[in-house]
C-alpha cells in the first residue's frame, strides 16, 4: 500500500492562508466601547507593573550602590595614603632628581615627577563677569541661550485671544508657530483590578551579596 503524499500548498493557497491570517490579526482590534474599556484596564495593570519594577531597580541600585560604598571605602583610604607618602618623598627628594637634570622619575612600576601647571584661580565670579561686560570683552563670556517654549507657547495664545499684550509681536518671528490639532490621549485607572487573565506583576532579581575586595597586595603598607 503506498503513502499518500500531501502536495505542496500553490502560490494562491499560500495567498490565501497568509489572508486569513491577517484577519485573525485584525480581530484583536477594539470592536466596541467595552473592549477598549478593557484595553484601559490591561493599560492601568501594566502602569501598576511599570510602577513596582521601577521601585524595585531603585532599591537594588540603591543596595548596589552602598556595597559598592562599604566595599571601595578600604581601598580608597589606602590608594590617597599611598599617593600622600609617595608625594612626600618626592617633594623631599626633589633636589636629588634635579640634580639628574630631571624633574621626573622613571621606576619599574611607574613614573612620577611634577609638571608646570597653570590654572585660572576664580575668587570673585560676579565681579569678574562685570567687569569683563563693561570692557566690552563678551568673548570671555560663556552664554547659552536656548528658546522658552512654554514663554513663546503662552505669549502666541495670549496675542491670539487678545488677552495679552506682547511687546513684540511673536508672530512675525520666523522658525516658530502655533501648531493646532488633535492629539489623542487616556487615562488609564490604576486604582481598579479587574482584568481578567493578566499576567502577574514581573519581579527582578534580587542582587546577590557581594564581599568587599581583599586588598592583599596592600597588606604590607
Amino acid at each position: 500500500m503506498n503513502a499518500r503524499v500531501n502536495p505542496e500548498p500553490s502560490a494562491a493557497e499560500t495567498t490565501v492562508e497568509r489572508t486569513s491570517r491577517k484577519k485573525k490579526t485584525s480581530s484583536a482590534q477594539p470592536r466596541s466601547w467595552e473592549d477598549v474599556n478593557q484595553r484601559l484596564a490591561c493599560l492601568g495593570e501594566m502602569e501598576r507593573q511599570l510602577r513596582s519594577l521601577r521601585d524595585q531597580f531603585e532599591q537594588h541600585v540603591a543596595v548596589l550602590k552602598q556595597q559598592w560604598v562599604e566595599a571601595s571605602q578600604p581601598v580608597t583610604h589606602t590608594k590617597k595614603e599611598l599617593e600622600e607618602q609617595i608625594e612626600c618623598f618626592y617633594w623631599a627628594h626633589r633636589e636629588e632628581v634635579l640634580g639628574q637634570g630631571r624633574k621626573s622619575m622613571d621606576l619599574a612600576f611607574g613614573r612620577l615627577g611634577t609638571r608646570r601647571s597653570r590654572t585660572l584661580a576664580v575668587d570673585n565670579a560676579a565681579a569678574a563677569q562685570e567687569w569683563l561686560a563693561r570692557h566690552g570683552l563678551d568673548r570671555y563670556l560663556r552664554v547659552r541661550t536656548e528658546l522658552d517654549r512654554e514663554a513663546l507657547r503662552s505669549a502666541l495664545l495670549g496675542s491670539d485671544d487678545g488677552s495679552k499684550e506682547s511687546a513684540v509681536d511673536l508672530r512675525g518671528c520666523p522658525g516658530i508657530r502655533l501648531h493646532d490639532g488633535e492629539e489623542f490621549w487616556y487615562d488609564a485607572d490604576a486604582t481598579r483590578r479587574s482584568v481578567p487573565e493578566m499576567a502577574e506583576t514581573p519581579t527582578l532579581r534580587k542582587p546577590a551579596a557581594t564581599q568587599p575586595p581583599r586588598a592583599t597586595a596592600l597588606a604590607a603598607f
